[in-house]
C-alpha cells in the first residue's frame, strides 16, 4: 500500500479492512499534512491482520502532520495480531478511546512517535481488553508516558 498515499478517511479504513480480510498486513502510508475530521458516524479503522504498519508519510514521522481529529474511536486492534505499528500519528479528541485493543493476550502493537492530545473527553487514550484483563492508559502530556487511567 505504500505505492500511494492515503488522504481520505475511507481510503485507509477500506485498505486496512481489505488487507485484513485477505489475512495480509502491509504498509499503509497516509499523506502528510492531512487531518481526518471524524464524527461519531465514522467507524474506527479495524486492524485484524498481523504485520500491519500505518504511518504518516514515508518516514512515519509526527512532523509530517497526520491527524485523527474527533470521532468516538480512531483504531481498533482485533484478534491475535502481532507486528502492528502506528507511526507518526497524532490523535486528538476521541470521545470514547483513541485506540481500542480488543484482541487476545498474545496480540501486540507498537506506537512510534505518536501523540495524544485532548483525550480527556473519552475513557482513555489506549484501552486494552484481552479477555483476561482490562487496562487503560492516558497520556502524561508533560512526560510523554502512558500512565494507568484514573477517574
Amino acid at each position: 500500500m505504500s505505492m500511494f498515499c492515503l488522504s481520505k478517511y475511507l481510503m485507509p479504513a477500506e485498505a486496512v479492512a481489505e488487507a485484513g480480510s485477505n489475512g495480509k498486513g502491509g504498509v499503509f502510508t497516509i499523506t502528510p499534512n492531512v487531518v481526518f475530521n471524524l464524527t461519531s458516524e465514522n467507524l474506527p479503522i479495524v486492524i485484524n491482520a498481523s504485520d500491519t504498519i500505518i504511518q504518516c508519510g514515508t518516514e512515519g514521522s509526527r512532523n509530517e502532520n497526520c491527524v485523527f481529529l474527533g470521532g468516538s474511536r480512531h483504531f481498533e486492534l482485533a484478534g491475535s495480531v502481532t507486528g502492528v505499528e502506528l507511526k507518526g500519528l497524532t490523535f486528538i479528541g476521541a470521545t470514547d478511546v483513541s485506540v481500542g485493543a480488543f484482541g487476545s493476550s498474545n496480540a501486540s502493537a507498537t506506537f512510534n512517535d505518536c501523540e495524544w492530545r485532548s483525550q480527556n473527553t473519552g475513557t482513555a487514550s489506549v484501552l486494552i481488553f484481552n479477555g483476561v484483563i482490562l487496562s487503560s492508559s492516558r497520556r502524561n502530556l508533560a512526560g510523554g508516558n502512558l500512565l494507568p487511567f484514573e477517574e
